[in-house]
């Protein structure tokens, strides 16, 4: 009996698909690997940077029509681009028909679902005929609970939907059925969520995701131009990056592959030979013991103290009830011996001093201060918490640039520390921190 062969899951993204000729580099990557079976696309993205997204145009459509409207102009712009690609591509002889059974449709829907999958459904339909693939309906194998969770029953129905070991089959992403077996839409950015799902019902070996950029970048490139590409990252520290700002992946589509351990590889389709990022279960730290630096702002910190804390185990139950009553939520907690910080974004508070008062009396705190809106940076590594010298040469390096932290914590997450600073100093703190990853890790 044979050994048997690696299987790849591979995900493409709207801007890998905005047109004919991105769709044309798709198929050139897909057919250079035979390791590449499963391929899950988007819908069309944007063309060019003042266009609206196939999807968006479709959520138009329906919200339109839902409120008496016309939606001939937005789907007018989706009829044409579809026609477009087809055209290039000498594919989809039936696509001019079933646009027309879209339009007729749409109005028949009460909810959006119907209409903003159709963008994903022709892509894969035009798709799979263009690399001479199969066409598996996403409505068929990928099942969603009424709250838009993945249902269990989603994984055996993939796996038995791509059996065969020498098809190459195209499966639409962003959508499934719900329990009354209609149509539904996972969240935005679902598509990766569906590649995800086929990946672990294959037990894939590797899941790619192909976008417009090289990997995941240290810092947003909006703040630091020229963030280095991460070539390795962990589940862990992903998450971490997303719970303080970081929009780096999808979080929902690393839970089904994390599970079972299948690495995830970020690439660009632009660039297919550049390494990209891979996304694991484990790496070696020794060279690289962080790897992102991102923030939220702005944020009021709240200090509230208690003395014996430790004997009011009712406290903090009873610190969320009365920050819920005045429409506030912590998004940071750090608990102390005689004291809790929290740390609450700046726009939900309307008056401080009537906010203090109430926790003073309600919890009979001690004392309660809040300080002047601030900005919460983190650096994010699996090697924060046993690089022993790392907070001494992050504290270094802020310093010689002249940045006076506010506070900086370590120890309430393995993976991370967190520094606040001045609102006005966030941006150079970022791109301090973020420049100097270099030097933080090579004097270890």
């Amino acid at each position: 009996m044979g050994s048997r062969k690696e299987t790849w899951v591979s995900k493409f993204g709207g801007t890998s698909l905005a047109n004919y000729r991105q769709i044309q580099k798709v198929k050139d990557i897909v057919l250079s690997d035979p390791r590449r079976k499963i391929i899950v696309v988007s819908a069309p993205g944007k063309e060019h940077a003042e266009d609206e997204k196939i999807t968006d145009l479709l959520y138009s459509c329906h919200r339109l029509c839902a409120s008496g409207k016309s939606f001939d102009k937005p789907f007018e712009t989706v009829r044409s681009r579809f026609l477009e690609i087809a055209e290039h591509l000498q594919v989809g002889k039936t696509v001019k028909d079933e646009l027309q059974e879209i339009y007729e449709r749409i109005p028949e829907e009460t909810e959006p679902d119907y209409a903003a999958s159709r963008g994903e459904y022709l892509n894969g339909k035009m798709f799979a005929e263009y690399i001479g693939a199969e066409f598996v309906d996403a409505q068929d194998v990928m099942f969603l609970t009424a709250d838009g969770q993945v249902d269990e029953t989603s994984y055996g129905k993939t796996a038995e939907a791509f059996s065969d070991p020498q098809r190459l089959y195209v499966l639409p992403g962003f959508y499934g059925t719900n329990p009354e077996g209609r149509i539904m839409c996972f969240s935005r950015g679902g598509s990766d969520i569906s590649g995800a799902v086929a990946a672990r019902a294959l037990r894939a070996d590797l899941y790619e995701n192909w976008t417009d950029v090289s990997g995941i970048l240290m810092a947003d490139p909006r703040i630091v131009p020229d963030a280095k590409v991460v070539r390795e990252i962990t589940y862990r520290e992903i998450r971490e990056l997303a719970s303080i700002g970081a929009n780096v992946f999808h979080e929902e589509a690393i839970a089904p592959v994390r599970k079972v351990g299948i690495p995830i590889q970020i690439k660009n389709t632009n660039d297919p030979d550049a390494p990209g990022t891979s996304i694991v279960s484990y790496r070696n730290i020794d060279d690289c013991p962080v790897v992102g630096v991102s923030g939220k702002k702005p944020y009021r910190r709240v200090i509230i103290e208690k003395f014996m804390l430790n004997r009011y185990p009712d406290f903090y139950a009873m610190t969320a009830k009365l920050l819920n009553e005045v429409g506030l939520k912590s998004d940071v907690t750090i608990s102390g011996f005689d004291a809790v910080t929290l740390y609450i974004d700046t726009k939900l508070f309307e008056d401080v001093e009537e906010i203090q008062e109430r926790i003073l009396v309600e919890l009979d705190a001690d004392a309660c201060a809040v300080s002047e809106p601030l900005a919460l940076i983190g650096i994010v590594g699996e090697g924060t918490a046993v690089e022993a010298g790392l907070l001494n040469q992050i504290l270094f390096v802020l310093q010689s640039f002249g940045i006076s932290p506010v506070s900086v914590t370590s120890g309430i997450s393995p993976l991370s520390m967190l520094i606040s600073v001045p609102v006005d100093q966030y941006e150079h703190t970022v791109s301090v921190l973020t420049h100097e990853a270099a030097l933080l890790r090579s004097n270890l």
